[in-house]
């Protein structure tokens, strides 16, 4: 079943497709996902994907630069209009060689690392552009998850080492001074130091001693939960 925003998105792509007559079996293809025609959306699909095996790599360099802009930029974009089998035969070989030698141009490694979680090539593509914000937040959504995990099922118990965590937190303040904007500056802080809080207080009160996270949070006053909505303790 596609949700509406995955419909909205397979008619926009189709839509834009259909502006390269090359690509016209794969726009027919998002228009008969849209209908939840799922077996003929997929046999255009295949037609799509059997005519660009004699492309050329400039030619599927275009497709590919074509896509991705959806995905980055229209929600749900990325689910419909991406299958797996555009992915596996054509995306992915393309973004692949078309990092083996490319120089100039950060978006290929940007979208290699993120799509196909690639840690490296999300650096290059910051190398090739510091100001890749788009790249940099990637890698920040990956390490800060890390950290949340560590601390979402306090105050029973940490999953993970805290010290390590407190390192990949400075790790992450490093990436977060390098964003172009105030803005983007001052929201990952915020993510950051929520979760960070958590992972301070978890080694104060090993620290301490004190045999009960919980209690030595409300007797100190100090955050010791992390669920659907944070647990703060105040002095009454």
């Amino acid at each position: 079943m596609i949700a509406k925003d995955q419909n909205t998105a397979l008619l926009t792509v189709g839509n834009s497709a259909l502006k390269n007559s090359d690509w016209t079996d794969y726009a027919n293809y998002c228009f008969d996902r849209e209908k939840g025609l799922r077996k003929e959306a997929f046999k255009h699909l295949d037609k799509f994907l059997k005519s660009t095996e004699n492309w050329s790599l400039d030619k599927k360099i275009d497709f590919v630069k074509f896509l991705f802009p959806f995905f980055e930029n229209v929600k749900d974009a990325d689910y419909g209009a991406f299958p797996q089998p555009l992915s596996d035969k054509l995306v992915k070989p393309t973004l692949t060689t078309w990092c083996d030698t490319e120089q100039i141009d950060n978006n290929p490694f940007r979208w290699l690392g993120k799509y196909y979680r690639s840690e490296e090539h999300l650096f290059r593509a910051l190398e090739i552009n510091p100001t890749d914000d788009l790249a940099r937040q990637t890698i920040l959504g990956w390490w800060t998850y890390n950290i949340y995990y560590s601390v979402h099922h306090l105050p029973e118990g940490y999953i993970g080492e805290p010290f390590d965590d407190i390192k990949l937190g400075e790790k992450i303040k490093e990436q977060i001074r390098q964003l172009t904007t105030l803005e983007l500056r001052e929201y990952w802080t915020k993510e950051l130091e929520e979760d960070l809080e958590l992972v301070r207080n978890y080694i104060d009160w090993k620290t301490s001693g004190h045999p009960d996270f919980e209690k030595w949070g409300q007797e100190n006053k100090r955050q010791t939960g992390y669920g659907l909505t944070r647990t703060y303790y105040y002095e009454k």
